[in-house]
């Protein structure tokens, strides 16, 4: 027990940093997928570890799950080397099952790839919103109250927030962004 202490204290830090709340919006994104995949590869299990099952001998795979042990080691590309196909036809099931493995490894890691490059191209939305939050809770506003900092930040009166206004909202909530960034961010939100 003693020893997940210094791990909390450092899982506590972590949310101070930023980047990692970026993180943390990313896993969340990947995690829908996980679910199909996770099938996905039971089944390329269940199937690759009947075929290696049926086609090897039974004094070098007595039972299925022997079978399955070596079909996961491989798929996971640890590949032990305390159970290996004796036959020919067991070499080449095992064969096919690198193959695919490879290919369905490259899955994922696109799917994830993907959505980290989407997250850090919206990085500045999603640490504005993150920051707006901490602010806000710190002085006590709600979520309804937005519309009344927007109203106040108005200062033509016509309901659209133009880039000066939306600086000096920046500059009041006292968010730490850049003049780029509150620039970007503004041009993100207003396309017109």
């Amino acid at each position: 027990l003693l020893c997940l202490v210094p791990v909390v204290r450092l899982l506590k830090v972590l949310r101070h940093f930023e980047t990692f709340q970026l993180l943390l919006s990313a896993f969340k994104q990947v995690l829908e997928a996980l679910p199909v995949l996770l099938y996905t590869q039971l089944l390329l299990t269940l199937v690759f570890s009947s075929l290696i099952f049926l086609v090897e001998p039974r004094d070098n795979f007595a039972s299925l799950p022997t079978a399955a042990w070596l079909t996961i080691v491989t798929m996971t590309t640890v590949g032990y080397g305390d159970v290996t196909p004796a036959s020919p036809a067991g070499s080449c099931v095992v064969g096919i099952l690198v193959i695919s493995s490879v290919i369905f490894t490259a899955f994922p890691l696109g799917i994830i790839g993907s959505t980290f490059t989407a997250v850090w191209s919206d990085r500045d939305r999603i640490l504005l919103m993150q920051r707006t939050r901490d602010c806000l809770d710190q002085w006590g506003y709600t979520a309804h109250d937005i519309a009344k900092l927007f109203k106040l930040a108005d200062q033509d009166g016509d309901n659209e927030l133009n880039l000066e206004e939306f600086r000096d909202l920046m500059d009041h909530m006292r968010l730490g962004l850049k003049d780029e960034r509150v620039v970007e961010l503004f041009l993100s939100f207003d396309y017109d």
